[in-house]
């Protein structure tokens, strides 16, 4: 599913790390967990848009525009891409 827009709590965050695809490309990846209060799901931040969440912290609620949901051995994922926005939104 694509051009979703969501406003979620930050639950879980980790370290930007790099990754490598099978054909070799390297992106930068900021992973962790978001949730609207019911249910959790992961989420995924590639490449320059990690700087986004440089003033985000867990608890912080967001407004996550433009992403994407990907599907990966059963498990969804929000993917904040190249075409996303996010920002902090004040509570």
């Amino acid at each position: 599913m694509e051009h979703l827009n969501f406003t979620v709590t930050i639950s879980k965050m980790s370290g930007i790390r790099k990754v490598k695809t099978y054909s070799g490309v390297e992106h930068t990846i900021l992973e962790g967990e978001v949730t609207d209060g019911q249910t959790s799901v992961s989420f995924a931040v590639w490449n320059e848009k990690a700087d986004l969440f440089s003033g985000i912290k867990v608890g912080d609620k967001v407004e996550l525009v433009n992403c994407f949901v990907t599907s990966f051995k059963g498990v969804l994922q929000v993917n904040v891409g190249r075409d996303s926005d996010a920002r902090k939104v004040e509570a």
